[in-house]
């Protein structure tokens, strides 16, 4: 049997009826994943199917039942709704089902919601085999009225326009110091929080607002049009004036970082182009940054690029912010560019194992064939998990027919 048609009977021996779905932030070992448990769904499409406004047609041969995870037509706009959509995309959550999930930027998860857009800088919930990014609605801005729509999006940002009695635009950009939230017409800012908020002052800058909350965190909040936001009631700010343009809010991770984050306050990210060029061992990264309006970017940086990143200009004077993929450091500028070596990849062993070696192989992934479930119903509810379980059945089944054991192959 071909190795493709074995790899598609694997997909096919290992689908099942999914009844819930995970989406929080966890991790086992050195794996990591951005989820949160979430109710079953009653909508179903096929394990394997391409993310798009379709379902006509599966990657992986028949139809399989499967957790709903199917692209809501109605959160996307017109033109984007008729073209397929990145499988797997880190802003997914945002047109799955009701799309009122939260979305992991980095230092910020978002919700994007009809009639508001929450914000919360997520807190650390760990265990000696997770770590959880803890939810919470640090500020939601009111969009009483409003629906909303994913209408662009590219390799690092995701735009969502809001339509109705308030009209805006949120550029959610991978990495952003800011939240950003950009209203069209003339509006009431109505911002709410679920802490008490015990400080308000304005800040240094025209339209700018520090924020002190009874959870020990401090924002930044920044009105483009200059309006200084006011307390209303316990836990909530007002614009005393209709307002129009972009409404910011930083977490303020160090004292001293309130004059840097004020500097940069009028540049906001909208997008990036990424670009990577290869040669034979090597790769040349590139990501430029567009940006609206003047003055210095503030970006946060993975660890996987901070050790990376060449010419880079860090202001670690801001401070640094907490992720569940590690501590996010701030960088300065509109161009990033680094370096990778590549690695040749295949799907067998770059040699071949000696005779000694193949049949301790040999022993070895008989014991593991065997091990696989049989029972269906056995296997991981969730699609993250049922995935790790499907790429192991096709790794043993790869060794095996590596070592030319043909049994445990056709087992797994």
């Amino acid at each position: 049997m071909p190795l493709s048609d074995r790899i598609r009977k694997l997909a096919q021996k290992f689908a099942s009826p999914h009844e819930a779905h995970v989406s929080g932030s966890s991790r086992v070992g050195s794996e990591e994943t951005e989820c949160a448990v979430q109710p079953a769904s009653k909508t179903r499409m096929a394990l394997g199917e391409a993310w798009s406004a379709s379902d006509s047609r599966t990657v992986m041969g028949e139809r399989v039942g499967a957790n709903s995870y199917k692209v809501n037509t109605e959160l996307l706009d017109a033109r984007l709704a008729t073209t397929p959509i990145p499988t797997n995309t880190w802003w997914q959550n945002l047109i799955v089902e009701c799309g009122d999930q939260p979305i992991v930027m980095g230092p910020y998860m978002v919700k994007s919601l009809n009639e508001s857009v929450v914000v919360c800088a997520p807190t650390e919930m760990h265990s000696n085999t997770f770590v959880a990014s803890v939810w919470h609605d640090d500020w939601r801005m009111d969009m009483a009225g409003s629906t909303r729509r994913v209408v662009a999006y590219d390799s690092v940002s995701v735009t969502v326009r809001y339509e109705g009695s308030t009209l805006a635009t949120v550029p959610l950009v991978k990495g952003a110091v800011f939240a950003t939230i950009v209203l069209n017409t003339q509006t009431v800012v109505r911002l709410s929080t679920i802490h008490a908020i015990i400080g308000v002052d304005a800040g240094d800058a025209p339209g700018s607002t520090i924020v002190q909350l009874n959870n020990g965190s401090t924002w930044l909040i920044w009105c483009e049009s200059n309006v200084v936001l006011r307390q209303c009631g316990m836990s909530g700010l007002e614009s005393p004036i209709p307002m129009q343009g972009a409404v910011r809010l930083a977490l303020v991770a160090t004292p001293s970082a309130i004059p840097a984050l004020l500097s940069a306050r009028t540049a906001i990210p909208i997008g990036g182009d990424v670009s990577i060029n290869a040669t034979n061992d090597s790769a040349e990264f590139a990501i430029a940054w567009k940006v609206r309006g003047p003055g210095s970017l503030l970006m946060c940086a993975q660890p996987h690029h901070q050790h990376a990143l060449e010419n880079a200009e860090w202001m670690d004077d801001v401070g640094s912010y907490w992720s569940s993929k590690g501590t996010l450091r701030v960088a300065q500028g509109t161009n990033w560019q680094w370096s990778e070596s590549i690695e040749p990849i295949g799907f067998a062993g770059h040699a071949e194992p000696s005779a000694e070696h193949t049949e301790k192989l040999r022993e070895l992934v008989a014991i593991d064939a065997r091990a696989l479930p049989t029972d269906l119903h056995a296997l991981p509810p969730d699609p993250y998990f049922f995935g790790k379980a499907l790429a192991r059945a096709a790794r043993i089944a790869l060794i095996a027919d590596e070592v030319d054991d043909s049994h445990s192959r056709d087992m797994a």
